[in-house]
């Protein structure tokens, strides 16, 4: 499957081999940077894939917020009318609106949803998602486990840019620049300079992803797809690319010369990684020393001409065989039938032949004429003609007549025919609001008693071990679940009707799975009603995504059948990282807390978790809105969530007296999206 940022980079991907192609609109695409599609651009893309055997995915992978209902809608309904073979979704509300519209239409869950164990995949399988693009952050071992306890439809990259962060947990560009790669606008801060101690590097920039050599050992693990990044890349870059991958694919040795084909189109860095196929979290995955500016500039012109030759207009190196069979009998018309592997079945009718003059048509003399496919996207595989004797037609006839038949032939092969359509009626029931809650989280054993004087106190899951339960306490799951098992002997040992929190769809299910409670994290990522509406059968509150307003949070608390929940004060987590940042500054990993502090100035904490060895990077400074207490209290949210990670005993019991009295701003604060 390769990228198709535009018109030009999707015939040069059908051209080089892709089986498929992946393509975004003008809106609701992770990549609104690219050049995309319009609807009538989409219509025809979606032809050209189809006339060629090739098939067409739209991503409509960003997060819908409320009040963009009926352009998602839109967009759903010119995908099903172009005939597209699926849409790739990150937002489960829009999963929902795409299900309600056109049932039949196949929904595939976008690596922005963070699939990474069983319980994550079997959650959108439920949900009615037939493929599932998997987190990058598997190694073989994982993917083939999911696959065996799942059998569902897995893809994977196995080429191009990889993100420091888990995709759709990332939001650094998004609280620090407002560019929100949620909503495909990522300004990419992980590929700046940060010092750390006296030190400088990249410390946030992995290398690119590089699997040409492991897709037999990926295809064993149970993946269908294999998935090239790049729709913000060249059309020369697709090319290349999809062409080296193809060859591979069909069985062909990976030579040094396709390794360099691939490095000289484009390469961030000193060279590729394998990233987490191995297994190995190790320092090669980063890029450390080298600057993003150092990518592949001086491409060689003869590796440009090749590839721009590869699907230059006119060019057609993706033909599809088709079978002929010819009439020509005295005192009837003309006739070719055309069939193709697929069971199109094509016929045009032209003259009737003439009695010949001097050379009579043979099946040798017809076939030059009917056989010539040159230009078009069919070679004949077999010709059968049935030709009566002493009879002549014109060769500019008989062109005509193929002419015509291949024209009639392409319509049948891209002919749309759209699921039926449903209705999309959104029916939302909110539930009653009640007294305002004031939660505490904290990320360590030291800032609990300090905590105990909010409402209720929320703490990882595994500081139970270390301290003794109390009705207050509200267990959190890891925001990354690397480990299932382990998850469900910590809820199996938990009190019957314990609430607890989860990042992830799979975490939910754990929950519930255990007999418990579950509560939405903001990990989740629910931005819309559509949204809240569908997990709230699984979960009995939800913590909004932190990317919204007061008044989207308002108008989401008003339409959710649960009780909603924001965050409300903290260092908002910007990046959740299976790559070790901490190894990469200090040369080992000890999980001991560091700091990053950017060109600017500001400083953003590097958290490590001893047990998952999960890298959290957190704002430079916290969201703070202890002065403005009325737009938080009738935004409708049924708890607010004070976030604390690095502050002292002190400063946690002032900032929860804060939020019950109102107080001053600090000195360095942010209002994030309020």
């Amino acid at each position: 499957m390769s990228p198709a940022g535009g018109p030009e980079a999707l015939r040069a991907a059908v051209q080089n081999g892709a089986d498929a192609v992946y393509l975004g609109l003008k809106r609701f695409s992770a990549r609104q940077n690219a050049e995309n599609f319009s609807d009538s651009e989409l219509a025809e893309a979606v032809r050209y894939c189809h006339v060629r055997g090739a098939k067409a995915y739209l991503t409509l992978n960003t997060l819908m917020r409320p009040g963009e209902e009926r352009f998602v809608a839109t967009a759903v309904t010119a995908a099903a009318e172009s005939g597209v073979d699926g849409l790739i979704i990150q937002d489960l509300g829009v999963a929902e609106l795409a299900r309600q519209l056109y049932a039949d239409l196949p929904r595939h869950a976008s690596t922005q949803l963070s699939a990474h164990n069983t319980a994550d995949v079997l959650s959108l399988m439920e949900k009615g998602f037939s493929r599932v693009v998997l987190s990058r952050e598997l190694s073989a071992e994982e993917i083939g486990k999911i696959y065996g306890e799942t059998g569902c439809e897995l893809e994977a990259f196995v080429h191009g840019a990889l993100c420091v962060s888990f995709s759709g947990r990332c939001l650094m560009s998004s609280f620090i620049g407002g560019r929100s790669g949620n909503r495909g606008c990522c300004a990419q801060p992980c590929r700046k300079l940060y010092e750390c101690g006296g030190k400088s590097g990249y410390f946030l920039s992995p290398r690119d992803l590089c699997l040409v050599k492991r897709l037999d050992e990926m295809r064993r693990a149970g993946i269908v797809s294999f998935k090239i990044e790049g729709r913000m890349k060249s059309p020369e870059y697709v090319a290349v690319v999809t062409g080296v991958y193809r060859r591979a694919l069909d069985g062909e040795k990976v030579t040094a010369e396709d390794m360099k084909k691939l490095s000289d189109i484009f390469s961030r860095g000193d060279g590729f990684t394998e990233g987490y196929f191995s297994g190995l979290n190790t320092p090669e995955i980063m890029n450390v020393k080298i600057s993003n500016d150092n990518i592949s500039a001086d491409v060689p012109r003869e590796l440009l001409t090749e590839a721009r030759n590869s699907y230059r207009d006119g060019v057609e190196r993706r033909r599809v065989a088709v079978n002929m069979r010819f009439f020509a009998r005295a005192g009837g018309k003309m006739a070719l039938e055309v069939t193709d592997a697929d069971g199109n079945s094509v016929r045009a009718e032209g003259g009737e032949p003439s009695p010949a003059q001097k050379s009579p048509m043979t099946a040798e003399s017809s076939a030059r004429s009917l056989t010539k496919t040159g230009g078009t996207p069919y070679y004949v595989r077999g010709f059968e003609p049935e030709i009566g004797d002493g009879l002549f037609a014109p060769s500019s006839e008989l062109n005509s007549l193929r002419r015509a038949c291949l024209e009639e032939l392409s319509e049948a092969r891209s002919a749309a025919v759209p699921p039926e359509r449903g209705c999309y009626e959104p029916k939302f029931t909110g539930c009653p609001a009640g007294k305002q809650e004031l939660f505490a989280s904290v990320a360590s054993v030291e800032l609990l008693a300090a905590a105990t004087e909010a409402d209720r106190v929320i703490l990882p899951l595994s500081l139970l071990e270390k301290v003794e339960f109390k009705e207050k306490y509200i267990p959190a799951l890891p925001r990354i679940i690397l480990d299932e098992e382990a998850v469900r002997r910590r809820l199996a040992a938990l009190p019957e009707g314990t609430e607890v929190y989860a990042s992830t769809l799979g975490g939910l299910r754990l929950i519930n799975e255990a007999g418990l409670r579950a509560r939405g994290d903001f990990g989740l990522n629910a931005g819309n009603p559509d949204f809240v509406n569908l997990l709230a059968r699984e979960a009995v509150s939800l913590t909004l995504s932190p990317e919204l307003s007061l008044g989207e949070i308002k108008i989401i608390a008003n339409a959710s059948p649960v009780p909603v929940e924001v965050l409300a004060y903290g260092r908002q987590t910007l990046m959740v990282s299976r790559a070790c940042i901490i190894r990469g500054v200090r040369g080992k990993c000890d999980c001991r807390p560091l700091t990053l502090k950017d060109k600017t100035g500001a400083e953003f904490p590097v958290m490590g978790d001893p047990e998952t060895h999960i890298n959290v990077v957190y704002n430079s400074r916290p969201t703070f809105m202890a002065d403005r207490l009325k737009g938080l209290r009738s935004c409708g949210a049924a708890a607010l969530r004070l976030s604390f990670t690095d502050e002292s005993p002190a400063r946690v019991r002032e900032v929860i007296e804060m939020y019950r009295n109102g107080g001053k701003t600090p000195e360095l604060f942010t209002r994030g999206y309020f």
